[in-house]
């Protein structure tokens, strides 16, 4: 089996397990690729069967946009705090991965929303989210105008300091922090959570899978985020198109992997282990 060991470089911690594992994995007979994922190239990933990525959920949310791509299943290995996205400890990587050797694994697909910002009717940027895309103020401590059309009528004006677009994926993430609903992460719904409106309408809107959602800037400062981990500057007049991707991220889940439910009761609940 070819695998790919992978992390983010300027994470020493994950670093140093991912060294360790490698020699694990090369030590049992496989091939490993080693992977930082600030640059992913596509002949590192040519044969890759499975990625192995070291790190939190912030990583697993940058191998996905980097490797969902290339059809590569991921499999987490929990060096963060929250661990929605990861299925193992670093004391659990060996037996989760002499269940991945075995075929004893399944891969659960997660939706994925393809982001444009078109500016003029030209394409400035375009990325793939995990969690979210969230349209928001600028450097400047004031609302911002964003007019929302869903496939092609409108719905409402925002007068707030922003607006979060996310999967299921991503309800648990910056959406429920502002009040938006917890999705069981395999649905492919979208949902679209204001962030601070001002005499506007504050409740989530939950949209079936293949709807379009349309974002136009009316003011700037603004700003265009991905994951949290990508931005672009946003101009008034511009706007951010919003839908399911046709990619999708597929995670690798063992018996190592606890149920979502367990999680959201153990770090959003806050109800104990037992």
């Amino acid at each position: 089996m070819k695998v790919a060991v992978c992390v983010r470089p300027n994470f020493a911690e994950a670093v140093a397990s991912a060294r360790s594992a490698t020699e694990r994995i090369r030590a049992l007979g496989h091939q490993v690729a080693e992977i930082g994922l600030d640059d992913v190239r596509d002949e590192q990933v040519k044969g890759v069967e499975i990625a192995v990525v070291f790190g939190g959920d912030g990583t697993m949310l940058h191998a996905a946009r980097a490797l969902a791509p290339r059809g590569v299943p991921l499999l987490g290995v929990n060096i963060g705090h929250l661990g929605f996205l990861t299925i193992a400890t670093t004391a659990e990587f060996e037996a989760a991965f002499a269940d991945v050797a075995a075929q004893r694994f399944e891969v659960e697909e997660r939706a994925m929303l393809d982001a444009r910002l078109v500016r003029g009717g030209e394409e400035i940027a375009r990325g793939l989210a995990l969690n979210d895309v969230v349209v928001a103020r600028g450097a400047l401590v004031r609302s911002i105008h964003i007019q929302v059309a869903v496939d092609g009528a409108p719905l409402i004006q925002y007068w707030a300091d922003g607006v979060i677009t996310a999967t299921a994926t991503g309800s648990t993430a910056y959406a429920f922090s502002v009040g938006g609903p917890l999705i069981l992460p395999t649905s492919l719904n979208i949902t679209l959570v204001p962030i601070a409106p001002h005499l506007s309408f504050p409740n989530a809107f939950v949209f079936d899978p293949d709807q379009r959602i349309v974002l136009d800037v009316q003011d700037e400062p603004a700003r265009l985020s991905i994951d949290g981990q990508v931005e672009h500057d946003v101009k008034a007049g511009d706007r951010v198109e919003v839908g399911r991707s046709r990619t999708v991220a597929r995670l690798v889940r063992t018996a190592h992997a606890r149920p979502f439910l367990f999680l959201l009761r153990q770090k959003i609940l806050k109800e104990p282990e037992k």
